[in-house]
């Protein structure tokens, strides 16, 4: 072998033993907690790079208001269903609780919470993220707008008078 392959050789080998273990991925069925995490083959997870507004924060309009988190935990849930979520381990937070990037389908479940107005781009939001936080605003969808459900409805009409029975001769 000649003395340059070698050398490239342990370069490369020196590169990816500097990196360390490749991250782990895991993928199972999962549970949505009420703080917007889940519960993926039993090991907590984070959505790494969004913010779920916290349960005591009013959404939609000032006439009909409704709390945020407990609706984006929903949202959540109906979106994952019963498919498999597969994500990727980008770390632990500061409670030790594993920051992933989570998928159901091949679909990126922080990108459409946050596309949808679920959740809001958090301070280690990729780029993405933040133009699609912007972007749910600007449309008034989920926390920025009046969710469907909660659109004001006319009272219902009053129902025409009927006039009483004339009574037999």
């Amino acid at each position: 072998m000649s003395r340059q392959k070698s050398i490239g050789i342990a370069v490369v080998v020196a590169l990816l033993a500097a990196e360390g273990p490749a991250a782990a991925d895991i993928s199972s069925f999962a549970r949505t907690l009420d703080d917007g995490s889940l519960s993926v083959g039993g090991r907590l997870v984070r959505l790494q790079g969004i913010t779920i507004p916290p349960t005591d924060r009013i959404c939609g309009a000032p006439d009909m208001p409704t709390t945020c988190g407990p609706r984006a935990v929903l949202q959540l849930a109906r979106k994952i269903g019963a498919e498999f979520v597969r994500c990727q381990d980008l770390g632990r937070d500061d409670a030790g609780a594993m920051l992933g990037r989570c998928s159901v389908l091949g679909e990126d479940l922080g990108g459409w919470l946050v596309l949808n107005g679920w959740a809001m781009a958090g301070h280690d939001a990729p780029f993405e993220y933040r133009q699609w936080e912007r972007l749910a605003e600007s449309r008034q969808l989920g926390i920025w707008g009046r969710p469907v459900d909660n659109i004001v409805r006319s009272p219902p009409r009053p129902r025409p008078q009927v006039p009483p029975a004339k009574p037999a001769p």
